[in-house]
């Protein structure tokens, strides 16, 4: 009889027992390869936190990075924490400024502002978004100028051709505005600077068209701007915040400017806050006391 291709039992079952126990070994390969790419993922993962906590705190133990020497002015309260920066660029959140803004009352400071509309300055205006949504929202009766002063001056350039070349929204208002009050290119400005340094001029990037026949405006300062100022914008890290504190409190206090504050809050001016909180993510501080 051809007994070709007929195995024994025992034969069949030993090869069972080899494919299970391939399958097993297999099974336990690829668990442990996987185990050892988890490991691995963590291990890059954990690396890459410490190298950013390290990024984060190197400002913390370097003083002079916080403007303190005049060496390293030019690596200051922008965007990039590897090459210096105190405060990195981060878009503003569009909905929390809108919350934010609607709580602001620009009206109200034109007395303390020699009669005039409100003027909005921003510490670290980045790529101006800040600024360009309060114009967009308060017609020049109520907000005549929007400033921005930043340290990233390529920053700046982009946000300024952005700027320019955007189509202009009409502010916010149930009546309607004629088009001087709705403008934004004429009440807008840029200027590169530190923040720290008071009186030292700034940088114009962008300032609105004026008429040949006027007389050129002196140089614009960080001290010039805070005075013509009626309301302070800052997002900024919570060092930075520290850092400004004194300016910030004195603006406030001593000249009536109002701070507003993005997702931080200072705690150097926490008995004069009005508006916001942690929940809100923002928080805006006023003297309630004028001279």
């Amino acid at each position: 009889m051809d007994q070709v291709g007929i195995q024994s039992p025992a034969g069949g079952k030993h090869d069972g027992q080899d494919k299970q126990c391939n399958a097993n070994h297999d099974l336990k390969h690829q668990q442990a390869q996987e185990h050892l790419r988890t490991n691995v993922r963590e291990e890059a993962e954990e690396e890459e936190e410490e190298e950013e906590e390290e990024e984060f705190d190197r400002y913390k133990n370097n003083p002079e990075l916080l403007g303190e020497t005049r060496s390293k002015a030019t690596r200051m309260f922008s965007y990039d924490w590897a090459n210096g920066y105190v405060s990195p660029f981060r878009p503003t959140p569009r909905d929390i400024l809108t919350n934010m803004l609607q709580l602001v009352d620009f009206s109200s400071t034109s007395e303390t502002n020699g009669g005039s509309s409100s003027v909005i300055l921003d510490l670290g205006c980045g790529d101006g978004l800040v600024l360009v949504q309060a114009l967009e929202t308060f017609p020049r009766s109520q907000l005549s100028r929007a400033i921005g002063v930043d340290l990233d001056r390529p920053l700046l350039e982009v946000a300024r051709d952005r700027i320019q070349q955007q189509p202009q929204q009409h502010p916010s208002s149930t009546q309607p505005q004629p088009a001087s009050e709705c403008d934004i290119l004429s009440r807008l400005e840029l200027y590169h600077g530190d923040l720290t340094t008071l009186q030292d001029p700034l940088t114009t990037i962008m300032v609105p068209p004026t008429s040949q026949n006027t007389t050129p405006s002196p140089a614009a300062t960080m001290e010039t701007l805070i005075n013509e100022s009626s309301h302070l914008f800052v997002y900024l890290l919570p060092e930075a915040l520290s850092k400004l504190a004194p300016l910030l409190l004195d603006a406030m206090v001593t000249k009536h400017k109002v701070i507003l504050s993005m997702r931080w809050e200072i705690p150097e001016l926490s008995d004069y806050l009005v508006h916001g909180g942690e929940h809100h993510q923002f928080y805006i501080y006023q003297s309630t006391t004028q001279s």
